[in-house]
């Protein structure tokens, strides 16, 4: 099948290579110097240099499937250019309510697959496939990718685009608190817990909730909640620098250019987050089930640096491929926004999804609450 894969960042390169095992990739993006990569280590597939939300004439005939891996500022808009003219798989952590754009798929007989990464994503799918076997009164997420190595002071590199984990830090977090919606700070909720052999981390409430809070299949879940993995002291540091305005929006000038304080301040954590092609590293996502009848259940996925890919582009990059695979293996055709916790409620598509990711090295486990991961 013909498939394009728009933004080609490290987890939109790896997107493009692994379809491109079976299926002819177009890759599209407005950076040169991002295909130029794809291409010397993928020369079969096609790359073409085009910002396509400023294309007034988007002619996406070529390819039958799209792949949207944008940065999330320009998701939302990407995402509802694309569904105008083919079904997208869609990784870009837009801020918008992609069920919006529910209608608009419909209308063109399109479909949306939203937030088809690690998490938001797979971890929608493990919920949505654990809800149709318990009846849960709890379910808390917790997701994070990690240097194996620390690297003072942050200790912290960045595994996909620092725009976008800049979001996680400052866009209010969304959770179900006794059957209501609240919005709290991020960052807040801090708790510190042991895992295995990393030893201490930290987490905190972000918004990764996304899709599980308006859908029906998590809506009699009355406690619900997302949170960010660090190392301990990182939110601290992050806090830190709110509180300083460093993260302020306010446009003002900067050596004779007019920009924001966060953007001077993202382009410096970028320099200071780069992480480099071998840099070592992990992905730890736990999600933590408490069901009515007081039984505690825990799913675990990990994955660490593999062949010059990281964990968080193998994780992200590869739940998305194992979408898009589903959906032309297994010829789904319905329309309007997909969410991932309704495909982990069809045990045969649930299936293909987790026996893709753990032939790919992935390890998934399912097991009872460990007592390291009840310290809060």
């Amino acid at each position: 099948m013909n498939i394009a894969v728009v933004g080609t960042g490290m987890i939109g390169r790896l997107i493009a290579t692994e379809l491109s095992k079976k299926h002819k990739i177009y890759a599209i993006d407005n950076n040169k110097s991002n295909l130029e990569i794809l291409k010397k280590h993928n020369p079969e597939i096609i790359t073409i240099e085009l910002d396509i939300n400023k294309n007034g004439k988007l002619n996406l005939d070529f390819a039958e499937l799209i792949v949207n891996c944008v940065p999330g500022f320009i998701g939302f808009e990407t995402a509802k250019r694309i569904i105008q003219k083919r079904t997208c798989i869609d990784i870009s952590f837009m801020p918008e309510n992609c069920l919006e754009l529910d209608y608009t798929a419909r209308e063109a007989n399109t479909a949306l697959y939203p937030d088809s990464g690690i998490a938001p994503g797979l971890s929608n799918i493990i919920i949505g496939n654990m809800t149709k076997h318990n009846h849960f009164s709890h379910m808390k997420i917790m997701v994070g990718g990690l240097p194996k190595e620390k690297n003072p002071p942050w200790n912290y590199k960045a595994p996909f685009s620092p725009i976008d984990v800049i979001e996680e830090y400052t866009r209010p977090a969304r959770i179900r608190n006794n059957g209501k919606l609240e919005t709290v700070d991020a960052l807040t909720g801090l708790f510190q817990f042991d895992f295995e052999d990393i030893g201490p981390l930290e987490a905190f409430l972000t918004d990764g909730l996304r899709t599980l809070l308006d859908s029906k299949i998590a809506k009699d879940i009355p406690h619900l909640s997302e949170y960010t993995i660090r190392y301990p002291g990182h939110s601290k540091m992050i806090s830190n620098l709110i509180d300083k305005g460093e993260l302020d929006d306010t446009l003002k000038t900067h050596n004779g250019k007019i920009t924001s304080q966060k953007e001077v301040t993202t382009k410096k954590l970028f320099r200071e987050w780069k992480l480099n092609e071998n840099d070592k590293e992990f992905t730890l996502l736990i999600i933590i089930g408490k069901t009515i009848k007081g039984e505690e259940i825990c799913c675990t996925v990990y994955d660490e640096w593999e062949d010059g890919w990281s964990s968080m582009s193998r994780t992200t990059g590869l739940t998305a491929c194992a979408i898009t695979n589903l959906i032309i293996d297994k010829e789904l055709t319905k329309t309007g926004v997909i969410t991932p916790e309704e495909l982990g409620t069809n045990q045969e598509y649930f299936d293909y999804i987790i026996n893709y990711l753990k032939e790919r090295n992935i390890n998934i486990n399912f097991s009872p609450l460990k007592n390291s991961l009840k310290k809060e």
